[in-house]
């Protein structure tokens, strides 16, 4: 009887030694699995930031450019050159007025249409795979890391929670705990919408002072 009850307590013991080590590995491998999630997240964001920056890098130079040919004098060369001077503004007739089209426009238009395209990249498909890893680790966290770390929001929350609000608080409660506020929501989607959009602006803005001040302003 007595051996019987040492067998017993024994594979007791083996079976609560199992289950705590099946048990580690479980919440090692959730662990490795948010790591993962969180350098894919990673991967995404610095794709969307280069994308930004080379539209941004882009839109700089071709401005730059624009300004100094439209500075620039349009005689060009000296009188003794041979070589004739170089075109920065050509005219056309529309109903009986000329009309004169300096090349500045064309490289404002250019960056125009880049910025189009980096902005159909960017919020097309780098910012909607990003949104989906992001919700992959928000949903992680909720349901698996929160619970075993203990706290209300896991980082994948907690950074999107204040992506997403911009009167995002904390309020330290009286167990230490950290609750989150903020009641004026807006997607990272509609600033990043908003920022190409002031870009847009901006260069038509441009365009149009240039057209302006080409037909109106400058002095031959």
């Amino acid at each position: 009887m007595i051996a019987d009850f040492d067998e017993s307590e024994d594979a007791m013991f083996k079976k609560q030694e199992s289950d705590d080590a099946d048990s580690s590995n479980k919440e090692k491998l959730l662990v490795d699995i948010w790591k993962q999630a969180v350098d894919t997240q990673k991967h995404f964001n610095d794709m969307c930031v280069k994308s930004r920056q080379l539209g941004l890098t882009f839109v700089a130079a071709s401005l730059g450019a624009a300004l100094y040919l439209f500075i620039r004098s349009p005689t060009g060369g000296t009188e003794q050159s041979a070589s004739p001077p170089p075109v920065y503004a050509y005219a056309i007739d529309v109903a009986g007025h000329s009309v004169i089209l300096h090349v500045s426009l064309a490289i404002i238009f250019a960056a125009y249409a880049a910025v189009r395209a980096v902005r159909q990249l960017d919020l097309g498909v780098y910012h909607q795979m990003l949104r989906g890893a992001v919700t992959f680790g928000e949903d992680l966290e909720e349901r698996h890391i929160r619970p075993l770390v203990g706290l209300q929001m896991g980082m994948t929350q907690s950074i999107s929670h204040f992506s997403r609000h911009s009167d995002a608080a904390v309020e330290k409660q009286s167990d230490r705990s950290y609750k989150y506020l903020g009641n004026n929501k807006q997607s990272a989607a509609d600033k990043l919408t908003g920022f190409y959009e002031l870009i847009q602006r901006f260069l038509l803005f441009s365009a149009i002072a240039i057209f302006i001040a080409s037909n109106f302003l400058k002095v031959a």
